[in-house]
């Protein structure tokens, strides 16, 4: 069925009408390929994932080249700190905003203090 309004038996119309659908597939391509470029959580996300893989390798490779009485007692730390660093980490969850609020205030006193140091 075609549209009696664009009905035509004008090949260039036809052409046209291509092109048309051809750049609108093209630009909803480029959008999306913008859209993840600007995907700044995501971004963060990726590099969160690859350091967190890059510290896990060198850790392991770190511990595979220790002796074997330094090999047993981090495996024996790590078996003691897991549960507590669990704990501490549940504990600590519902108070995050205030130990994140009172990170930035430390960090802004020292700021101030370094500004003030180097005005002196």
């Amino acid at each position: 069925m075609t549209d009696p309004k664009h009905a035509s038996d004008d090949p260039s119309a036809d052409a046209l009408r291509d092109e048309i659908a051809q750049t609108r597939a093209e630009l909803a391509d480029t959008v999306d390929q913008l859209s993840d470029k600007l995907d700044v959580k995501q971004h963060a996300a990726d590099k969160v994932a690859d350091a967190k893989q890059k510290v896990a390798e060198t850790a392991q490779k770190a511990k595979q080249s220790a002796p074997e009485p330094v090999q047993r007692a981090l495996e024996a730390a790590g078996a003691k700190a897991g549960p507590v660093a669990h704990d501490v980490a549940v504990k600590a969850a519902p108070h995050r905003g205030k130990i994140i609020g009172g990170l930035v205030a430390v960090a802004a006193v020292l700021v101030i203090m370094r500004r003030r140091r180097g005005d002196g």
